[in-house]
């Protein structure tokens, strides 16, 4: 077996589909099967099972997997340590950013000027495993090795400048009952604390629109369309004069960032980890 059939089958084994590990790779689809093909004759064993068009690991290939993925994380491992030894931080860092994605874009900007030998893969959605190398989240469904406080800011009511409460400064959960409500989809942190707050109140919240992207949460609230919980530091001052916000007391969100526990640490995690915390000072 070689590295590149190594890096084939892990990055399959996390994907669930060879067309897109082909697509990762710049290779033919053709190319990522009769590659791993070779390796499940070379092992003497299959390593997915096959189900239509999606595979997934089966008991062999889990454990496999394990060792395949300890291995190169130890190779890279050591080719960032040599690199760093000459200054140089370098290799790919995966940051999955469920919240917070204003404050880890400026992170990133910063990041990528001093580290400019380092790829970045950033993803919204959660992974199905703690398969990433820095998680910016609320919570972490994934066992973790290490946790940094990232924020700690309250949740603030949001309304269009028309609306009857915008000329209330002191709102209750409680009161909202009835509201059309606009929010991130669900899973989402501002889902889970927006159907969490309202429940607590005694009331299922009314989601009208719930859509994945900020600049339309907000321009649908001032529309009147709907009123959104919004985090105060987050979001702070990207709503335009048609919007009030207004503070609901008791409602926080602590974001935090996880390392793996069952990963390997890189340096450039932890160099980026040392930039998102300037910038959240």
């Amino acid at each position: 077996m070689d590295l590149l059939q190594l890096k084939y089958f892990c990055d399959a084994a996390v994907s669930e589909n060879f067309s897109q590990t082909a697509r990762r790779f710049f290779v033919p689809p053709s190319g990522i099967s009769q590659s791993i093909g070779r390796l499940e004759r070379e092992l003497g064993c299959a390593l997915f099972q096959h189900r239509g068009n999606r595979v997934s690991l089966n008991e062999a290939g889990r454990r496999f997997y394990q060792s395949a993925s300890a291995a190169l994380a130890l190779l890279s491992d050591g080719v960032e340590a040599l690199k760093e030894r000459e200054g140089v931080v370098s290799g790919e860092l995966d940051i999955v950013c469920s919240c917070s994605r204003r404050l880890v874009t400026r992170a990133i900007e910063r990041f990528s000027m001093l580290y400019p030998e380092v790829d970045l893969l950033l993803r919204n959605e959660l992974p199905k495993n703690a398969d990433y190398d820095l998680l910016i989240a609320d919570n972490c469904p994934f066992s973790y090795q290490r946790r940094e406080l990232i924020s700690d800011e309250a949740i603030c009511l949001a309304v269009p400048a028309g609306h009857p409460l915008a000329k209330r400064e002191n709102i209750s959960v409680s009161e909202l009952a009835g509201e059309r409500f606009i929010c991130m989809p669900e899973r989402s942190s501002l889902y889970e604390i927006t159907v969490k707050a309202c429940t607590a109140a005694g009331f299922v919240p009314n989601i009208a629109i719930r859509l994945d992207d900020p600049f339309y949460i907000r321009k649908y609230v001032e529309l009147g369309l709907g009123i959104v919980f919004v985090p105060e530091i987050s979001w702070a001052g990207l709503f335009s004069d048609g919007v009030v916000i207004r503070p609901l007391p008791g409602l926080r969100r602590r974001v935090y960032a996880y390392l793996p526990a069952d990963g390997h640490k890189k340096r450039a995690a932890e160099r980026f980890l040392e930039v998102l915390s300037e910038v959240c000072k």
